[in-house]
């Protein structure tokens, strides 16, 4: 951010070094401590840091004034989050009890802070479901992954199938998953740069005993929610999609973690044109870490608050 000449100074502090610094929402490229310049008036300062909760302030500025500001960051401690892929289709009836079920668990019985689902369109039983149409190289990557042949299919953390019209059967679950070990932390977060959309995803090992970094990788996947129809785009009525992939980053292959840091945290960010028929509103990140070998998914996380 250029620095203004009529303008007041804001030295910031923070208790974690490194935290992104806002002004007025909008990032001046600096990170704390350092000094940031204004104009003279009401100013927002938000600080932004991987692992912490963000915090905002206000200031008054004056010309030529010198204003510091220590900001208190709170860590947000480490948990588990669990992944649900699943693969459904507009024509499968089947899909519509299924879509009820996810949508209740990852929005009211666990929260996002406990569950994350990514919606894979298949091209059965119908091949014209517009969504799978929109990415076939995507889809018909993760169906030939996990080895689909039928809609709805439910993968929970990449190793368990529960049956996915069975809303206990996919409980046990994800109930099962939330007991692992806790090898990894992740921050995911994202924004928009004119046309394009940047993704943030921050990694940090904190036990890596029994893991073959060679065979495992970083997906980063740009859904969207909330997608809603005049009427129905296949035959089983349903008019409102929830958490529909839309492309993964910067491939379907994902970003290798061979070689990564076992004691700093490491940055991956990848960018993607929006799609015109996008509601930018409604994107979200969901980042999972995954042993492509074994497909067990380490740990996950997303942008949804």
């Amino acid at each position: 951010m250029t620095e203004v000449s009529q303008a007041g100074r804001v030295f910031v502090n923070s208790n974690a070094d490194g935290a992104q610094i806002y002004l007025d929402q909008v990032n001046t490229g600096k990170v704390t401590p350092d000094t940031i310049f204004a104009a003279p008036g009401q100013h927002e300062i938000e600080l932004k840091r991987a692992f912490y909760n963000s915090s905002t302030q206000q200031v008054e500025l004056f010309l030529d004034s010198l204003v510091t500001l220590d900001v208190f960051l709170q860590e947000i401690p480490p948990s588990n989050v669990v992944l649900i892929e699943d693969f459904a289709n507009v024509s499968c009836v089947p899909c519509v009890t299924s879509n009820k079920i996810i949508e209740s668990l990852t929005n009211v019985r666990y929260g996002h802070s406990k569950l994350v689902a990514i919606k894979y369109p298949t091209n059965f039983p119908s091949p014209n479901d517009p969504f799978y149409l929109a990415n076939t190289t995507d889809c018909n990557s993760r169906i030939s992954y996990y080895n689909v042949f039928f809609a709805p299919t439910t993968v929970v953390d990449g190793i368990e199938r529960p049956i996915s019209t069975d809303s206990l059967s996919v409980m046990a679950a994800v109930d099962l998953r939330l007991t692992k070990p806790l090898q990894f932390r992740m921050d995911v977060s994202s924004s928009f740069v004119g046309a394009e959309y940047l993704t943030t995803v921050t990694v940090k090992v904190l036990n890596g005993a029994g893991i073959n970094f060679s065979n495992t990788v970083l997906q980063t996947v740009v859904t969207e929610t909330d997608i809603e129809f005049a009427t129905p785009p296949g035959s089983n009525g349903e008019t409102k999609f929830y958490d529909v992939m839309r492309v993964m980053l910067p491939s379907n292959s994902g970003q290798s973690l061979n070689g990564i840091s076992l004691t700093e945290e490491v940055v991956f960010q990848n960018q993607t044109s929006i799609n015109p028929n996008w509601v930018v509103e409604n994107l979200h990140v969901v980042a999972f870490i995954q042993n492509t070998v074994i497909k067990e998914v380490y740990q996950s996380s997303s942008t949804f608050d």
